[in-house]
């Protein structure tokens, strides 16, 4: 039998509103670089819905709305309505500030957040950009039993076009029924979890339902995912380990208490030319 990856933790997440966090501030250092896994989902929407300008920094935050539009500002200057399956990544560095607001589609709208922690020094306190990637710009690769779009990194040879602050690896999986889905990810990359937007799976044994996240225990080793007879759309995350403190307010992470506050200052000021 060869070796594959296996379950560390099965997680549910903390729902709170419209909102199901994954990852908490205790978890960074085995996490490592992931500091944020949300899911927000919403049915009969009849209006907008999204948050006023609020602020970050240390961070690369990758926004993917897969219904509904996501309508994004920040102070760096990127102003963009996504459309489903297209992907923003804001790089916070020393502080921005931004509001998001999603129009839902046919009553519904759902989008997941990923952050990483920025690299210590010069990089997590650089001046924050934006950037956006439409769907079709995104590769797709296809197999006999499941279809892999690849929207940060390299999946068998296909490279998405996103430029990244760190070494990660994030895949949108569809996978059919009674499939095999297996990858050998970059060496350094020993850090990942799998997220089951639909239906269920089985990772090294261990099933998993829809909207369960399994992190996986820190190894270098192939990930092998598998279908029983209902189909699965599903998220593998990878990423290298920063090795590096992590110091964190409700929406910045820093390597030191100096730069967290640094950026807290420079946020409360790009915040104040709001009002």
């Amino acid at each position: 039998m060869r070796k594959i990856r296996q379950v560390q933790k099965i997680r549910f997440g903390k729902k709170s509103g419209l909102l199901t966090a994954f990852i908490d501030n205790q978890e960074f250092e085995t996490l490592d670089p992931f500091v944020l896994w949300d899911h927000f989902e919403a049915k009969a929407v009849v209006k907008s819905t999204g948050l006023d300008y609020h602020g970050h920094s240390g961070i690369d935050a990758v926004s993917y709305p897969v219904t509904g539009a996501l309508k994004h500002h920040d102070s760096a200057g990127s102003h963009v309505t996504l459309a489903s399956g297209d992907v923003h990544i804001m790089t916070s560095g020393n502080g921005i500030i931004h509001k998001d607001t999603m129009t839902p589609q046919n009553g519904r709208v759902e989008s997941f957040s990923l952050w990483t922690a920025l690299p210590a020094g010069d990089t997590e306190m650089a001046a924050a950009s934006s950037c956006n990637i439409n769907a079709d710009q995104l590769p797709l690769v296809e197999e006999d039993d499941s279809t892999t779009k690849v929207i940060i990194g390299s999946y068998k040879g296909v490279t998405s076009p996103a430029n990244y602050s760190i070494p990660i690896t994030y895949l949108d999986i569809m996978i059919s029924p009674y499939g095999i889905w297996h990858f050998v990810p970059q060496e350094h990359q020993t850090t990942g979890f799998v997220y089951i937007r639909s239906g269920s799976v089985y990772v090294s044994g261990s099933q998993l339902h829809h909207h369960q996240m399994a992190t996986l225990h820190k190894s270098s080793l192939p990930i092998e995912i598998r279908t029983g007879q209902v189909a699965a759309r599903l998220f593998v995350v990878l990423g290298q380990p920063l090795g590096q403190p992590f110091y964190a307010s409700s929406q910045s992470v820093h390597s030191t208490p100096d730069n967290l506050s640094k950026a807290t200052q420079n946020i409360g000021t790009l915040l104040a030319t709001r009002k």
